[in-house]
């Protein structure tokens, strides 16, 4: 950090030692600097304000130091020249020299050291929010809680033995499916069960997932209006990978003229000539009483 205090200031670096035995310490690295190692006498060091010291005691500038302790035997003028002076502290109950150059203080520069510290980034809110987002971080929403209530639970009638892990490993399964599937081959489950099957010998799923997928449910999908839809679409997307600016305001009220960059992927999208219809594919258990929910 001392490092990267020296090197960054503009006009001025103003460095500070706060010391309750300030003339013992500059006497012993005055002594040592001069009989001492000087490797050894850096690494001996007990803060970094010690090695501010032992620089400033190298430089004739340092005449106020030199008063209080011992003054090596070498000394060089620095370049650029340092300001070195000591500050008492001032006493309990007086008035300090900080108090007495406020007293004298022009009003305008007053008001202007005022405005300075006062001064609050309007922008706040932009420096903690990310500049970048999932479409899965949004998971959270009003409808998937609506979805999530409305799941029914084992006791709802899921098969004995079922578990929410192989429940996951279904959903992942199937979406496996519906990637690497052929649409226009889904005509019924018998035609999907050949499909999963063709999809295992080609090593597009492996046989353990041919065996969590439910062909009569991806069967029954293409029976629907928009399986039908999607069976005879002649420009499909799948997995399509994207990248949107979006106003930030969706994200947070406070984000007003900012953007985020949403990422994420979509199962799948029908490209029509008036827009874009996008699927999400689902295995949870969603009905109608979710309003809106699932709509393309």
């Amino acid at each position: 950090m001392l490092y990267v205090a020296l090197t960054r200031a503009r006009d001025r670096l103003i460095m500070t030692y706060a010391s309750q035995t300030l003339e013992k310490d500059l006497s012993e690295i005055a002594l040592r600097m001069d009989v001492g190692d000087r490797d050894l006498l850096t690494q001996d060091a007990v803060c970094s304000g010690d090695w501010v010291l032992m620089t400033a005691l190298r430089r004739t500038e340092a005449g106020a130091l030199f008063a209080l302790g011992s003054k090596p035997k070498y000394a060089t003028p620095g370049e650029p020249a340092w300001r070195i002076c000591v500050q008492e502290a001032p006493v309990a109950g007086g008035c300090s020299t900080i108090q007495k150059q406020k007293e004298t203080m022009p009003p305008h520069m007053l008001e202007k050291l005022r405005m300075r510290f006062e001064f609050q980034y309007p922008h706040s809110a932009a420096t903690t929010a990310p500049s970048k987002q999932t479409a899965t971080q949004r998971k959270g929403r009003i409808k998937d809680a609506e979805a999530g209530e409305n799941a029914p639970s084992k006791q709802q009638g899921i098969a004995p033995g079922y578990t929410l892990k192989r429940g996951a490993q279904a959903g992942t399964a199937t979406h496996a499916v519906m990637q690497y599937i052929r649409y226009d081959r889904c005509e019924n489950a018998s035609a999907v069960a050949s499909e999963v099957d063709r999809m295992v010998a080609e090593n597009y799923i492996s046989p353990q997932q041919a065996q969590l997928v439910d062909s009569n449910q991806i069967a029954a999908f293409f029976e629907t209006e928009i399986g039908r839809q999607l069976r005879r679409h002649p420009n499909v997307l799948r997995e399509f990978k994207f990248s949107i600016l979006e106003d930030a305001w969706d994200f947070d009220s406070e984000l007003q003229g900012e953007e985020i960059l949403l990422q994420g992927v979509v199962d799948c999208a029908m490209l029509d000539d008036d827009g874009i219809r996008i699927i999400d594919f689902k295995t949870d258990f969603v009905t109608d009483a979710i309003p809106g929910y699932g709509e393309a």
